[in-house]
């Protein structure tokens, strides 16, 4: 009942966001723009978002190499799973899908693979909203919405930083953090601050996955890496639509495009991802041009990422790295592996 309550919700923001984002247009006109686009600029894209799919694999084994080296074959493959996962499932349920796939007993942790992803996340949240708050700056005030999409990307910024400073203060005083949580959650349910701070405290020691110096820096070339092929990637594919977009126009578009699809949405991240995408082409491009040729852009971009991470995700589903009994399971089965931490945990006297 409650997964089909979340996938209600989900499809029904989807809805919306897609009604909202084809409201008052030419749906002819716009069918039009996707058939007169030039498709030669498809290869080169598809090209580019393999070339990001090995960059956030690598950069993920980065963070797991301190504490288990996992070879590349297997890595590969849970990433394209999980990936397609994440595109898949409503309200980033996929989220889960790596950390529980990845996961070895006695060699990796549920909490350290989830603690990793985490980490992923939050170097991503921090990067692309300080780049969007970076390159509004260049957007002229009178562009739509450009106010409400400035006090965005400091919100994510800020918000990304808060839980960064959370996991420097959790992973240098562990029962500080558990303690606070704890303290946080007494007042309206003993039990649920029980179970939350032994979590807490697994997923602490998951966090064990600082590379050094060497491997930091590796990190945060890897994220450039990753996020500038994806403004590459919309730089070339908005050409087969006519849109010639510059460095700033192309960073920008992402920027909006990572806050949009934040928002919990269907399968697919449908609607959020073309609403994000009109929403930031209005910023610079003539309002009659993103009508037409714009919404035409939006939806073929989406089917494009949706086609390339199920094709990637399904060759590798059936590959001997992956159990699909497990993936099925994978959100219910990361709150098992950390809730039996916890237990092992508390009977190690918190260890």
């Amino acid at each position: 009942m409650k997964r089909a309550l979340q996938a209600a919700a989900g499809l029904a923001i989807s809805a919306g966001a897609l009604w909202l984002t084809l409201r008052g247009k030419d749906l002819g006109a716009v069918w039009s723009a996707v058939r007169a686009a030039d498709y030669r600029y498809l290869a080169p894209y598809f090209a580019i978002l393999i070339g990001m799919h090995l960059a956030r694999t690598l950069r993920w084994g980065l963070l797991l190499a301190p504490v288990a080296k996992v070879p590349f074959s297997r890595l590969n493959a849970i990433s394209a799973v999980g990936f397609m996962a994440l595109m898949l499932l409503p309200f980033r349920l996929g989220e889960f899908a790596r950390p529980y796939l990845i996961a070895d007993p006695g060699k990796l942790r549920m909490s350290t693979a989830l603690s990793s992803v985490v980490a992923e996340r939050i170097a991503d949240g921090i990067f692309t909203g300080l780049l969007l708050s970076v390159t509004l700056l260049a957007v002229p005030d009178s562009a739509p919405g450009v106010s409400v999409l400035r006090t965005g990307g400091v919100i994510v910024s800020l918000v990304f930083a808060a839980g960064l400073v959370f996991l420097v203060v959790a992973y240098r005083n562990r029962a500080l953090a558990v303690r606070l949580t704890g303290a946080a959650l007494r007042p309206f349910s003993p039990r649920l601050a029980g179970h939350a701070e032994g979590m807490l405290d697994a997923f602490i020691h998951g966090l064990r996955l600082l590379p050094g110096p060497r491997g930091l820096a590796a990190f945060l070339l890897l994220t450039v890496t990753f996020w500038g092929l994806n403004a590459l990637g919309m730089k070339v594919l908005a050409l087969g639509f006519g849109f010639d977009l510059g460095l700033v126009e192309s960073l920008t578009l992402l920027g909006v495009l990572v806050v949009g699809i934040m928002i919990p949405a269907g399968p697919g991240m449908v609607g959020t991802f073309q609403g994000a995408i009109v929403v930031g082409l209005g910023l610079f491009a003539p309002a009659a041009a993103v009508a037409t040729r714009g919404t035409a852009y939006a939806n073929v971009l989406w089917a494009t990422q949706v086609a390339q991470l199920t094709a990637l995700g399904t060759f590798f589903l059936f590959s001997r790295h992956i159990q699909l009994s497990r993936l099925t399971s994978a959100p219910g089965g990361v709150g098992e592996g950390l809730e039996s931490e916890e237990r092992e945990y508390r009977a190690g006297g918190g260890g």
